[in-house]
């Protein structure tokens, strides 16, 4: 019988160290899954670059750093903005493919910006944007390609986020030259906790404009 209890007490301790040690492990470097192209490629890298970031545990000033992808830079938000530093943008962190920007923009590179936790911030706060323009990939097909992405936009955010939408829908699509749209969602987060989030998505001829903002904690799971 005690060398029962001792084995149960054993596993149990065993099963406690696993879930310390998991708790307990750095955010892992962002992955993009896909090449940066202007279809479901480039949209899934933003939706794994936001829950990577946004969703999986609470923003830490140095999240930042655990989280830049490789061949990105850390940045504050006034040399992203201006190409110099500004004392007003201290508690900020910006992952850049470039540093800059209208560089980024230009690319077609998904942008993360954090404002880092502080007294008049204590949870900090997190987005990610991605502007890339269809002749990036495509010489031809603007129409077709916007009316897809945005009709199926957010059939994609549930899945690929496991979100359910709090806003209310859309109306049907019809074929028009912009689509814009602006909704409000809910997901699991910083493991064992929900917080809602906001998709601002636009596209037209020119190409694709998406920009994803979590609102925060909202309430704790039940078991």
């Amino acid at each position: 019988m005690a060398n029962s209890v001792l084995r149960l007490l054993g596993q149990s301790l065993l099963c406690f160290c696993c879930m310390t040690t998991v708790q307990a492990a750095q955010p892992e470097h962002i992955v993009f899954p896909y090449e940066n192209a202007a279809d479901l490629r480039g949209f899934i890298n933003l939706l794994t670059a936001f829950r990577a970031a946004c969703l999986a545990q609470p923003v830490t000033r140095d999240l930042p750093a655990n989280l830049v992808p490789e061949g990105y830079q850390v940045v504050t938000r006034a040399v992203h903005w201006w190409g110099k530093e500004d004392a007003s943008f201290q508690d900020t962190a910006i992952l850049s493919k470039t540093g800059r920007e209208d560089s980024d923009l230009a690319g077609g590179y998904p942008i993360i910006d954090f404002t880092l936790p502080s007294a008049k911030m204590p949870d900090g706060a997190c987005s990610v944007s991605w502007k890339r323009k269809w002749s990036q990939d495509y010489a031809d097909g603007a129409p077709r390609l916007s009316l897809d992405m945005a009709a199926s936009l957010p059939a994609r955010v549930s899945f690929y986020l496991n979100a359910t939408l709090i806003s209310k829908p859309s109306d049907i699509f019809a074929a028009a030259d912009r689509y814009t749209d602006l909704t409000t969602w809910r997901t699991d987060c910083n493991q064992t906790r929900r917080c809602d989030f906001e998709v601002n998505a636009s596209f037209d001829q020119e190409g694709i404009d998406v920009a994803m903002t979590s609102r925060g904690e909202v309430s704790i799971l039940r078991q």
